[in-house]
């Protein structure tokens, strides 16, 4: 590598038209290019992680609307649920009365015989 360094003068950079940095070494020009190296790298690094995560938002977008239509799905029993809990106890409430009625009825006939 130091034999390509001669080749790399600050006048040769300058004659770039300012397609590359101005450097007055080839340590300046050497530590750029292993930044730019470096920074591709991460660069690269990004990019291919960005199908993985793509698919992982993809697969996590899926099993969030399933839990959407899930969650749908148990408020509609939760409802069909409250509403046969009021029937419910609207019927044990007219048992009740109807129990209570006979009972009282029951009562009143015994008390009659029994005077």
């Amino acid at each position: 590598m130091q034999g390509r360094h001669h080749l790399l003068t600050a006048e040769r950079l300058e004659s770039a038209d300012g397609i590359l940095p101005t450097m007055t070494s080839p340590t300046e020009l050497l530590t750029w290019v292993r930044e730019g190296e470096r920074l591709f790298g991460a660069v690269v690094g990004v990019l291919q992680q960005h199908e993985p995560l793509q698919t992982r938002v993809s697969a996590l977008e899926r099993d969030n609307q399933q839990l959407r239509e899930e969650l749908q799905a148990a408020r509609a029993e939760l409802e069909v649920l409250r509403s046969e809990r009021i029937e419910a106890a609207e019927t044990l409430k007219a048992i009740a009365e109807h129990v209570t009625r006979l009972a009282t009825v029951a009562l009143q006939r015994l008390g009659k015989r029994v005077a």
